[in-house]
């Protein structure tokens, strides 16, 4: 009966344990690689489209060009338009053909 309390005791903490705990590692760097991915297109689809219009304002429109401001104002939304469609596209694009080409298997 010593045998059979001491055999029970060390399958629960023994090979089980290690195997369950890089599992849990793995998921949680998967996890944290998709977080990162979408907190990049988040942050690119907000401020590149915000950053478009200000440095095609300023920069190039009102330097470079003499333009009315509605004029100025005009190109610069449709260069923040453009902006947000191309990183939506890109975002789209990392979803639709996955980024690390791997396939995610069934754990039971």
């Amino acid at each position: 009966m010593t045998n059979k309390n001491k055999k029970t005791s060390a399958g629960i903490g023994g090979a089980a344990a290690p195997s369950k705990q890089a599992r849990q590692q793995s998921e949680d760097s998967q996890d944290y690689s998709s977080f990162k991915t979408v907190l990049f297109y988040c942050m690119l689809i907000v401020f590149l489209p915000v950053i478009t219009f200000f440095l095609l304002k300023a920069v190039v429109l009102d330097g470079f060009f003499e333009m009315s401001e509605l004029k100025v104002n005009i190109f610069s939304a449709v260069g923040a338009v453009v902006a947000l469609h191309i990183a939506l596209g890109l975002y789209i694009y990392r979803a639709y053909f996955g980024g690390s080409g791997a396939k995610a298997s069934k754990v039971d």
